[in-house]
């Protein structure tokens, strides 16, 4: 883990996650499908949670991830 956080510029909060996903273009509603490595990420402050938090807080209970 250590390696990781050394290695990672700046942690990565669920709101910087948040506005990079919407950056991509994903909104309210849409169906997504997520395969990601994590590790390739970077350290996020909150980790996989965090990730996923942010997801939900873009597509809403309107979308669906799936994972």
């Amino acid at each position: 883990m250590s390696k990781l956080i050394e290695s990672t510029p700046f942690p990565r909060t669920r709101e910087m996650i948040r506005a990079e996903i919407r950056n991509l273009g994903l909104k309210r509603g849409m169906n997504v499908l997520v395969h990601s490595s994590l590790s390739s990420v970077g350290w996020v402050n909150g980790g996989a949670v965090a990730i996923i938090q942010a997801l939900m807080d873009l597509v809403t209970e309107e979308g669906t991830i799936i994972m």
